[in-house]
């Protein structure tokens, strides 16, 4: 009887290196905490600019990451 009650680690490993050597365009959902002011700000500046709030945080992290 193993000890491992998650399954084996290298499996896990092997999974998480091939998902990052993915070159396909597929979208995952990510979650983060940030606070109401700032949600708000983002809201507004969707809004402003006649977008989605997932237009503008892409937007927004394109551009700082290609900086």
């Amino acid at each position: 009887m193993s000890l491992l009650k998650a399954g084996r680690p290298s499996n896990k490993k092997e999974k998480a290196i091939a998902s990052v050597k993915d070159t396909g365009e597929g979208t995952i959902r990510m979650n983060v905490n940030i606070s109401k002011t700032l949600h708000k700000q983002i809201k507004q500046r969707a809004l402003d600019e006649d977008i989605t709030v997932t237009e503008l945080v892409i937007k927004s992290l394109n551009t700082y990451l290609s900086k």
